[in-house]
């Protein structure tokens, strides 16, 4: 959003209007960031920040108009009855009921944005076949998707507040729990096309039957062209028709659209299908039955919206579950975790039992499972014989809802998750050698108990700590806004797949926290990206000619660094009708890649019609080296003569010469963005910065062992002591990632908050360390191999290299795990 809208949307609003004395006007096209919580202000990107006092039942957003003040919001929405402190040059708004005020506000900033906008609904499995469908249409139009689940009255302003004129579509999620919603967020989306997932009884308590509850939900589809749903839903389909609405399904049954069938094999479901008097062959790299009709709801759609099938099938190979969604992750002893900690309601639990009952071999079934909300007089009843015809072994149950934990039950009773989780982390494996299922309530963290589950027998991983990446991106743009230009942002690098962590994981963050522009190395990564529904805008730093159908076809911004290369991508271009984002290279001196600053084919590049220059940068060589600042200044200056001499083409063009640690030393020669990678996972020199490690690399302990006087270790018999030892094995090697080069006491690790030598050499499995100064070390206890205690740059230090090479030569043997979101 716009300043500008806010501006045009008061002057045809009939809130009351008041302004203080002092407000000073910005720019009509001031992009415009709005939210509801001023613990979100600080991450925000460059812009004016407006603030939305909400009264909740917990907090009245009114007690925060002075702090959101104080973090640069200049523009408010609060109620008309309240009492509004003195805020210095902002535009304050009275309005009887502010989250009606944002809607109407947020209605009229997608109509001004003229984006065409698919609306999705449903009992559950909005999330999921909006990013799924995200993933099909994002490589062939400019797409938007509203952020995580942000489908309630408040979610829904929020998400389309971030809308932009640039988006050809937009996939937007509604969600209701009560009556009368669904028409506030309908007015408020004015959907082109509407997706129907599933109908269940989630919130059934709150409406008079099943059929008000439809009822409310199909009110979202007035005026769309057309709407998808599952075969299934009848009664939907049939109250749509005789609005006159057309209708596509898909099912087994002749009348639907997209007729599917499907058989399940080791490592997924195969599914034939037939659309339009073709057949054609898929394959899900999953088999649960939610994540199937979930995907099959996407492939129609896309399927009606255009796409061929053969890219359809291709992407649905492609297709994973979303965090919190049903997932299918192996445990240490072979046995599979089916993990559902989102969708929580009688439908979703039959589903997720049969989906466990399913799973092949004769091994043992478990199951951990919470309340269910709208639970009646039957529900305890009901479980008993879900369980027994699921064949369930052993089965946990949490909550007061299940009845008396004296009575007799086919279950173990819980009061608490947290209950649970003290058992489940104790010394025997209650679930050792089942399959399990985890079913519960978002709001008691029920993926927790999955966690502890799965990182039985996984006891060396990665791990990528996403609240720590929220927290250097806040602490980063902070930096920017104090020592940087006005108006300087970041762009996101992240490279060899987020250096060896997870690339989409760490994109995703980026991408709700709005960072303009994320850049990876080559069109692999950013097509890796796209097929994990990242919409971003996305620079390709390097990419070949021999992928340039590949980086056009996922929407991808090349880099353009010499004249040979710059002609491969025209004549790439020959079919495109408008011209195509590139970014210009220019070497200043590093001397790897890009033209020479006075090249006049930069020149002639930002004037063909072919393509649209964004941005022209450079890399300094030696911007974290004191002794060649010298080398540094005449790389700047002569990138500063480059950007001169183009904006005389190009007066738009933008320019980004730092990385991090040029932002660190150099912030004044920041332009339009600063490139950020390492800083963003913390491994610079916190300073004033703040930053914190995102990536820890932790193991445990396998083996105590005593051993004798002057004796050697491990292979060769080295490093022997004179006195006795205790020495700790730890399964991790070198084949994990784990340098050799730390053999002999040149590496430590972290053990009980203390430092412990590395003894012997390091070998492809294992690596031994000494413990005995450490009181009360015992088999299992957790090991930092770099992380929090000791931080990479001091590991890759004692290891003769850099921090970058550690991380990426850490196999994929290791498990990745993320924590925080």
């Amino acid at each position: 959003m716009t300043v500008g809208a806010w501006k045009a949307w008061l002057d045809q609003a009939s809130s009351t209007h008041a302004v203080t004395e002092d407000s000073v006007p910005a720019p009509a096209n001031t992009a415009l960031f709005i939210t509801q919580d001023s613990r979100t202000l600080e991450a925000a990107r460059p812009g004016a920040l407006a603030f939305v006092a909400i009264p909740g039942n917990w907090h009245d957003g009114h007690a925060f108009l002075e702090e959101a003040h104080i973090k640069g919001a200049r523009y408010f929405l609060v109620g008309n009855n309240t009492t509004v402190p003195a805020l210095p040059e902002s535009d304050v708004v009275r309005c009887a009921d502010p989250i009606a005020a944002w809607q109407d506000l947020a209605r009229q900033w997608r109509h001004t944005c003229e984006t065409s906008i698919i609306a999705i609904t449903g009992s559950n499995g909005k999330t999921t076949v909006k990013e799924w469908l995200l993933q099909l249409i994002a490589p062939r139009t400019v797409a938007f998707g509203s952020p995580r689940s942000y489908n309630s009255q408040v979610g829904v302003p929020l998400a389309l507040s971030e809308l932009t004129p640039h988006h050809a579509w937009g996939v937007v999620e509604a969600g209701i729990s009560r009556p009368g919603e669904m028409a506030r967020l309908a007015n408020c989306i004015r959907p082109n096309i509407g997706i129907l997932t599933h109908l269940g009884e989630a919130h059934l308590e709150n409406f008079d039957g099943a059929e008000a509850l439809r009822n409310e939900k199909l009110a979202l589809f007035e005026g769309c062209e057309w709407v998808a749903m599952p075969g299934y839903l009848a009664s939907a389909a049939q109250q749509l028709l005789a609005k006159g609405t057309t209708v596509h399904t898909w099912g087994e049954s002749e009348r639907d659209a997209l007729r599917v069938s499907s058989n399940l094999q080791t490592k997924g479901r195969a599914v034939t299908a037939e659309y339009g008097g073709q057949r054609f062959a898929w394959f899900l790299p999953f088999s649960d039955e939610m994540g199937y009709r979930n995907a099959m709801t996407a492939a129609l759609v896309g399927l009606v919206w255009g796409i061929p099938a053969a890219e359809i099938g291709s992407a649905l190979d492609r297709f994973r579950d979303l965090e919190h969604r049903m997932q299918r992750i192996r445990k240490g002893d072979g046995m599979w975790v089916l993990s559902d900690a989102y969708t929580n309601d009688w439908d979703a639990l039959s589903l997720a039992l049969s989906d466990l009952k399913r799973v092949p071999g004769t091994a043992k079934k478990g199951a951990i499972i919470g309340p269910v909300p709208g639970m009646k007089a039957d529900g305890v009843e009901r479980l008993k014989s879900l369980i027994a015809a699921s064949g369930i072994d052993t089965a946990w149950v949490i909550g007061d809802a299940w009845g008396s934990a004296n009575d007799p039950s086919p279950w173990r009773q819980f009061t608490s998750a947290e209950e649970a989780m003290g058992v489940l982390l104790g010394e025997d494996d209650p679930f050792h050698g089942h399959h399990v299922l985890v079913k519960g309530p978002r709001i008691d963290r029920f993926e927790r108990l999955t966690d502890a589950l799965v990182q039985r027998g996984h006891t060396t991983r990665l791990v990528l700590d996403l609240e720590a990446l929220t927290h250097n991106l806040q602490h980063l743009r902070r930096y920017i806004r104090s020592h940087c230009p006005s108006g300087t942002d970041l762009i996101g690098v992240i490279k060899a797949s987020g250096y060896g962590t997870h690339a989409a994981a760490i994109a995703r963050v980026l991408q709700f926290h709005r960072v303009p522009l994320v850049a990876v190395a080559c069109t692999e990564e950013g097509v890796e990206l796209r097929t994990h529904g990242i919409t971003s805008r996305i620079l390709v730093l390097n990419p070949t000619p021999d992928t340039f159908q590949a980086l056009l076809q996922h929407r991808l911004e090349p880099t353009v660094h010499s004249e040979e290369q710059f002609e491969a991508l025209v004549r790439e271009l020959r079919e495109k009708k408008s011209p195509w984002p590139v970014h210009l290279k220019v070497d200043t001196g590093m001397h790897r890649l890009g033209f020479a600053p006075d090249d006049k084919a930069l020149l002639s590049i930002a004037g063909h019609p072919s393509v649209q220059v964004k941005t022209v940068f450079s890399h300094l060589a030696s911007a974290d080296r004191p002794d060649q600042d010298d080398a540094t200044h005449r790389q700047t200056a002569a990138f500063n003569r480059t950007v001169k001499a183009l904006r005389a083409v190009c007066p738009d063009v933008k320019t980004h010469l730092l990385n991090s640690s040029g932002l660190m030393r150099f912030p004044d020669a920041a332009g339009d963005y600063v490139r950020t990678g390492i800083a963003l996972l913390g491994m610079v020199p916190a300073g004033e910065m703040n930053l914190k490690p995102v990536v820890h690399f932790e193991t445990a302990i396998a083996s105590l062992h005593r051993i004798p006087p002057n004796e050697g270790v491990g292979y060769g018999l080295e490093d022997a002591a004179a006195h006795e030892r205790i020495l700790a094995t730890l399964p991790v090697g070198y084949a994990d990632g784990y340098p050799r080069s730390l053999s002999n006491g040149r590496g430590h690790v972290a053990v009980r908050g203390q430092r412990a030598p590395v003894v012997g050499k390091v070998c492809m499995d294992m690596t031994m360390i000494d413990v005995t100064s450490i009181p009360k070390v015992r088999i299992g206890d957790s090991v930092e191999l770099f992380g929090r205690q000791l931080t990479i740059e001091d590991v890759a230090a004692a290891a003769g290299t850099i921090a970058y090479e550690i991380l990426s030569r850490i196999p994929t043997r290791v498990l990745r795990e993320q924590r925080g979101s």
